[in-house]
């Protein structure tokens, strides 16, 4: 009887026990589930981009030499050109103006007034040409004087020369009769000033230009290059030769290129949100072979990056392991299985990865987003 009594106690007490661990396993503190990503080394870059468009470097526009009459021209943009072989304009000189009734009126009687004199000085030239004639044989013979023989000869001479005056004016005058059905002769072709492709047809039909009027714009398509807007205080850190690329241009990966100039004068521009920034234009000059941008044309939009600095082997850790600190970074580091708040010192940072510089080694393990429920102490398990 005793030992059944004994065995059952041992039995209550082994429930007992039993069900005190099972409710202190319910109220014991579970793990976290949690992003886990590990310290290691990884190239990253510190840059700045921004978007702007692709440009041509080299552009010549073709002014007209003279003032004439424009000819309409049958190139179109986007037509290729070779330097001195390819006609872009012809220039005829330009035709006369309209005349007024009462102008053409009064030049007519212009003309018939000039016509007139010409008559008397005709006349007159014939009259000292007999004059001489006849002074001549008598002062070979000793009845005249040499003088008179002079007299006559710059007389005759005189008649002459106002003669050719009168028939300059007779033409001068009807010079200024002739309208637009006048045509000129004269013919000044010009040529293409360089090999490559037409990018503006600023004259493209027929009229009269003025000397130095632009006609058309020509541009070397290997002369491409992107101008890139960015935000003032980023373009003051960018130097010229600075490795660069041009991404997300419409076409397959990206180009290789290089900063070849920043613009000294910045200008204001509106953003989308209506706030006004100071900007200034980085020219980054392609390297990467024509064939690999062949479908960029100017006008078309790019997207420029600008490699401040790169480092081959730095120590990465993904971008959202990092939380702020007493006005620094830190990271929740997992030790013995339990998350602790450490902090680190932070060099460059992108879109993805951020570069530790203190605070953490290699092969480290980091919580990545870390929900509200991890805090110092706390034990977590990777999700």
């Amino acid at each position: 009887m005793a030992a059944k009594s004994r065995t059952r106690w041992i039995l209550i007490a082994a429930v007992a026990v039993v069900a005190v661990g099972g409710v202190a396993v319910m109220f014991l503190p579970r793990p976290v589930a949690v992003d886990v990503a590990t310290a290691g080394r990884s190239e990253i870059a510190e840059t700045v981009q921004d978007q702007g468009q692709a440009r041509v470097r080299e552009a010549y526009v073709v002014a007209a030499p003279v003032a004439g009459r424009l000819e309409r021209t049958p190139l179109k943009v986007g037509d290729t050109v070779r330097a001195g072989a390819t006609v872009v304009a012809r220039l005829r000189p330009a035709a006369a103006g309209l005349l007024d009734p009462s102008v053409r009126a009064q030049r007519e009687a212009a003309v018939g007034a000039a016509k007139a004199d010409l008559a008397r000085l005709q006349a007159e030239r014939v009259r000292t040409a007999a004059e001489l004639a006849r002074v001549r044989p008598l002062a070979e013979a000793g009845y005249a004087s040499r003088q008179s023989l002079d007299d006559a000869q710059a007389a005759a001479v005189a008649a002459q020369n106002a003669e050719a005056a009168a028939r300059s004016q007779v033409a001068a005058a009807q010079a200024a009769l002739l309208g637009p059905q006048a045509t000129g002769q004269g013919l000044v072709v010009l040529t293409a000033p360089a090999s490559g492709y037409v990018t503006r047809v600023i004259e493209p039909s027929e009229r009269t230009v003025q000397m130095g009027a632009p006609l058309i714009e020509i541009s070397d398509g290997h002369s491409l290059e992107a101008a890139i807007e960015f935000l003032s205080q980023d373009a003051v850190r960018i130097r010229e030769g600075m490795a660069a690329e041009i991404y997300d241009w419409g076409g397959p990966g990206v180009i290789a290129a290089k900063v070849r100039r920043i613009e000294p004068q910045g200008f204001t521009k509106t953003s989308a949100l209506g706030v006004e920034e100071q900007r200034a234009i980085v020219l980054l000059q392609f390297e990467a072979p024509p064939a690999a941008w062949s479908r960029l044309a100017p006008g078309y939009r790019v997207w420029g990056r600008v490699f401040l600095r790169r480092e081959p082997a730095a120590l990465t850790v993904p971008l959202g392991a990092l939380a702020r600190q007493a006005g620094g970074w830190a990271v929740w580091r997992i030790e013995a299985g339990r998350a602790r708040l450490r902090p680190v010192r932070v060099g460059t940072m992108n879109d993805r990865q951020a570069e530790i510089l203190g605070g953490l080694a290699a092969g480290d393990r980091v919580v990545v987003f870390p929900p509200d429920t991890v805090h110092d102490g706390v034990a977590v398990k990777a999700r």
